[in-house]
């Protein structure tokens, strides 16, 4: 055992290098049990979310370039035997894209379909959340998954004046609304007809289409108020339908209609809180593979020793001189 004790550093990391290595051949395993969720996503495509008010000044986001961003940070931080699938909304309904699959087998395809979602995929320039949301808990319910659902809460046109309908039944799905976009109003971006930006949004493009909505209770008195040319009388001039912001109480109030809870899009932490409180989440039994630490510490030992026989130089004893040869220095006289 002398020879042991003998034995410098670096032999012992070079042991220690081996051993981890043999455990990583030999593969071995950890048994787990994790908590896993099924979401559904669902984001709005209606034109505010075309709105740019993330990011800085300098390079700007659009509500749905934060969506997009944030779907994929959702994604990644759930376990692995977790299941997201994907949906969009605009008009009066959702429609699905991508059933639930699994995280981490699927999270390059998944997150690449997020990525190419785009205004431009919307059907219909109306947006009426309360039915989007309703029919996005339809399908929700239909995949057996729980519902996120992405919005700023911009209807247009704007909510009846006499009421709206409710949000839904909270018994028929869980999940969360994300609310998309600052407080502060900042105006919709314009596109035309080959999808070129065009400017924004102005009080003349709302004037020419109050035309055809619903009049509000004291039109009569505004005293501009005709019931054929302008039915809404000078609403138009004083509203700023043209401007948006986030609906975050609007939001908030459906979603408790509904039975959902409320973050804004751009907290992840809130965004977590919110999930773990009002998704359902199941227990999956699993095994961690413990083979890729084994090697990560082999190779480790192999580097610490060759650092340490770089660093650490060899003490030896000064070699002894050689004996002169006197037999042939005798034949060389």
């Amino acid at each position: 055992m002398r020879w042991l004790r003998n034995r410098g550093m670096v032999f012992w990391l070079v042991a220690a290098a081996f051993v981890f290595a043999a455990l990583a051949a030999f593969g071995p395993r950890l048994a787990r049990d994790r908590d896993v969720r099924t979401l559904f996503f669902v984001v709005d495509l209606t034109r505010s979310m075309t709105a740019r008010d993330y990011g800085t000044t300098d390079a700007p986001r659009s509500r749905l370039d934060e969506a997009k961003r944030m779907v994929t940070e959702i994604v990644r931080r759930l376990p692995c035997g977790s299941k997201v699938g994907l949906g969009v909304f605009t008009e009066r309904r959702s429609f699905p894209l991508i059933e639930p699959v699994e995280t981490c087998r699927n999270f390059a395809p998944f997150t690449e379909a997020v990525s190419r979602l785009d205004w431009r995929m919307a059907w219909e320039g109306d947006s009426r959340i309360v039915r989007g949301l309703a029919s996005a808990q339809t399908i929700a319910e239909d995949f057996d998954s729980d519902l996120v659902f992405i919005t700023d809460g911009q209807e247009a046109p704007p909510v009846p004046t006499a009421g709206r309908r409710s949000a839904g039944n909270p018994d028929t799905t869980a999940g969360l609304i994300l609310g998309a976009g600052g407080s502060a109003l900042v105006p919709i971006p314009k596109y035309d007809d080959r999808g070129n930006p065009d400017g924004f949004y102005s009080l003349r493009d709302i004037a020419s289409g109050a035309l055809v909505s619903i009049v509000p209770p004291d039109a009569e008195r505004s005293g501009t108020e005709h019931p054929r040319n302008n039915p809404v009388g000078n609403l138009a001039s004083t509203s700023n339908e043209h401007l948006t912001s986030v609906k975050a109480d609007y939001l908030r109030e459906i979603g408790g209609e509904a039975g959902l809870g409320y973050a804004p899009l751009g907290d992840i932490a809130e965004i977590e809180e919110q999930i773990e409180g009002h998704t359902s989440a199941h227990r999956l039994a699993s095994t961690v593979d413990l083979s890729p630490i084994f090697g990560a510490l082999a190779l480790l030992s192999l580097f610490s020793a060759y650092a340490w026989n770089g660093l650490v130089p060899w003490r030896r004893s000064p070699a002894a001189p050689l004996p002169l040869n006197t037999s042939r220095e005798r034949l060389s006289s």
